[in-house]
């Protein structure tokens, strides 16, 4: 009998890493089990669908929107158990519910799950898993979902860590999390993309994508660009992101303005997905410095590193989060400390060593290339048929 598994996410689009992973990863399933039948329910609809996603996948709009976590706790409560008797309804006809999206949608998945009769598996991304345990008022809920969940899958073992220092091994039993790390797509990516011409081309550049709040580490990066500019005069640095009005923008506009360097930074906001691959297609060298965030975020992996190595660009990260399971340090890019002299001096070593540069950038390809999403898929597939299996026995 064909495998068949109701998938919960907050996001089919290009514009986020939650929804080149739902895709990917489903893509990937289906190309490893022939016969595989998906389906999708997601949360309310706040980005478009990838033209990636194939007209077969049943989507349905039946899940709460992301600022579940911070509804009042009547509005919490009728939403969670409107969502999950969605869930249970569509989980009758499956034989398994994955929770791509993090707590509290985990706990929608979990509650339809077991109203149906199914196990229930969830991604842990990052941020959005460990922060449930810091919470005071989800702290206790979320302890009592995770413990019950049948098994994890961690996108980098520094989630997967982080999750089990603070839920502990009586809540989240080592066996149950399996770190399977995000993947990349290599051959879309070598494809020249007929754009015409863009404010880019031509020029010699940093490049970072991410969405602008502080876990990313934009202030970071950007401080370090700064400073390695005044030695490079003519490298410029490009910023990828929806450019939404709040302190946090106006501190990176800030910092510009203060430099005098304002010809040379330039903020896109959101673009198209061939806009993205031809930037990263001809950046110099990819930056992307993620710090835990005074909420306890962090980077819970970074496809957009893989993303870079597959187009032979070297990356910029930071160590504590899971870009140390995306850039292997001295061979794809380097991993500096969360400190702006270490960030600086990692990017100037790239941005002043053309050499060193391409030796990178050519590791990087081949490191991409390893990272398939075939793999990633047999080994969620693996752990489908392990919780299968016991709940068989």
């Amino acid at each position: 009998m064909a495998l068949r598994v109701l998938y919960l996410t907050d996001s089919l689009s290009d514009l986020d890493g939650v929804g080149r992973y739902t895709f990917s990863l489903l893509a990937a399933l289906e190309r490893e089990r022939p016969g595989m039948e998906v389906r999708i329910q997601l949360a309310r609809k706040h980005r478009p669908t990838s033209s990636a996603v194939p007209a077969r996948w049943p989507v349905e709009v039946a899940l709460p929107p992301d600022y579940l976590f911070y509804m009042s706790k009547p509005r919490f409560w009728a939403s969670v158990v409107l969502s999950a008797l969605r869930v249970a309804r569509a989980a009758r006809s499956v034989d398994l519910v994955h929770a791509i999206k993090d707590y509290p949608h985990n706990l929608v998945g979990l509650l339809g799950a077991r109203l149906a009769g199914k196990p229930c598996v969830a991604t842990a991304h990052g941020t959005y898993s460990v922060q449930p345990l810091l919470d005071p008022r989800h702290a206790a809920l979320a302890r009592w979902t995770y413990r019950r969940l049948a098994a994890f899958v961690s996108v980098s073992r520094y989630t997967a860590q982080r999750m089990q220092e603070l839920a502990g091994p009586d809540v989240l039993d080592p066996a149950r999390m399996k770190v399977v790390p995000n993947a990349v797509d290599v051959e879309p990516l070598l494809r020249s993309r007929a754009i015409g011409a863009r404010p880019w081309h031509g020029k010699r550049y940093t490049l970072t994508i991410g969405e602008l709040k502080e876990r990313k580490g934009h202030h970071l990066g950007l401080e370090a660009f700064l400073r390695v500019a005044r030695r490079v005069p003519d490298l410029e640095h490009f910023v990828v992101g929806k450019l939404t009005p709040d302190p946090y923008l106006d501190r990176l506009r800030a910092l510009v303005s203060a430099s005098g360097l304002e010809a040379r930074v330039h903020f896109l906001g959101n673009v198209t997905e061939d806009e993205k691959v031809d930037l990263v297609q001809r950046a110099h060298v990819f930056l992307h410095t993620p710090v835990r965030a005074a909420d306890g975020g962090f980077e819970g992996f970074g496809i957009v590193y893989l993303e870079a190595a597959a187009c032979g660009v070297p990356s910029v990260g930071t160590r504590e989060c899971g870009a140390e399971d995306a850039i292997d340090d001295g061979v794809t890019g380097f991993l500096a400390e969360p400190a702006l002299a270490a960030v600086e001096a990692a990017l100037l070593r790239l941005a002043t060593d053309d050499a060193l540069r391409a030796r990178m950038g050519s590791a990087a390809r081949e490191r991409a290339r390893r990272s398939t999403w075939s793999d990633n898929a047999r080994a969620v597939l693996a752990l489908y048929d392990e919780v299968l299996n016991a709940r068989a026995r």
